[in-house]
């Protein structure tokens, strides 16, 4: 076989008629892994993040199998038909959750940046209280909006000019106008906003679903409750401050929670024990 991170020798070389493997030492390994390429794509996408290639999760599926193939144990089947696909299952989405929580790493932006992305939001917070005020849909895009200005109270147009000149001088810092210190960073929300909510929809077999759910099971049901919704939220494609909003809490608080539960499953035996129950 070619190296598996080939995934165009994969697709040309592994796609094979879909088996009914309930004892893989009847079949070779070869012929199983074409039977379950398919559902490894599938189950690969679910996972694709921007910072977690879809090819490797592939090879990692591929890995899982194999030791999925490897672990088989025809007295432990006791006879049931479904075990060796529950087993292959949950070996391929194992290998693929571990290296996810292992190569995923949160957006981030240079400090500039997210200096910037605070002022614009005050920036914002002060126009939208006074949207009503003349010139107000062009308050946050313009350096100069003196008619806007002069419908605010004193205190209150003191507060956005000084905003404004803040944000001004890291535009400047960096070569660029105020107007395009806003562009950017209206460009990097958004990038933010797609890197949280992006996730493939697929299509997925009844079985698949069922081991999916099973898989989840066991990985989360030793998590407290709040843990394990917010990363069920994730998994869902839904954004952190959507998860903390049904949760209850704030966007921040949610992020600490996520961050926390992944370091603490990241050093557990989960997956191996899982197998093991």
């Amino acid at each position: 076989m070619a190296s598996l991170s080939e995934l165009s020798y994969l697709k040309k070389n592994l796609a094979g008629p879909i088996l009914r493997v309930t004892n893989p030492r009847e079949h070779t390994t070869e012929a199983i892994l074409q039977s379950y390429f398919r559902e490894i794509l599938v189950m690969a996408r679910a996972y694709t993040r921007p910072t977690v290639e879809f090819e490797d999760l592939v090879e990692e599926g591929l890995m899982g199998l194999l030791d999925a193939i490897k672990r088989w144990d025809p007295e432990k089947a006791g006879g049931n038909p479904s075990n060796f696909h529950n087993l292959a299952i949950v070996r391929i989405k194992s290998n693929m959750f571990e290296y996810l929580l292992a190569n995923s790493t949160p957006y981030t932006t240079p400090n500039y940046m997210a200096r910037a992305m605070l002022l614009l939001d005050q920036i914002r917070r002060l126009v939208e209280e006074y949207s009503a005020a003349e010139g107000a849909e062009n308050a946050v895009r313009s350096f100069s909006c003196p008619e806007f200005e002069a419908a605010l109270p004193k205190e209150v147009s003191a507060r956005l000019h000084n905003a404004k000149v803040k944000l001004q001088n890291l535009a400047e810092s960096s070569n660029k106008t105020y107007e395009e210190m806003v562009d950017n960073v209206q460009k990097v929300e958004k990038d933010i906003l797609s890197y949280e909510a992006q996730i493939e929809e697929f299509e997925e077999s009844p079985e698949v679903s069922a081991a999916r759910k099973e898989f989840l099971d066991k990985v989360l049901g030793g998590l407290e409750a709040e843990a394990r919704n917010v990363l069920l939220g994730l998994m869902q494609g839904k954004t952190l401050e959507e998860v903390g909003e049904e949760q209850g809490f704030t966007r921040e608080r949610a992020r600490q929670i996520k961050e926390e539960t992944l370091r603490f499953l990241q050093k557990t035996r989960m997956f191996k024990d899982a197998m093991e129950e």
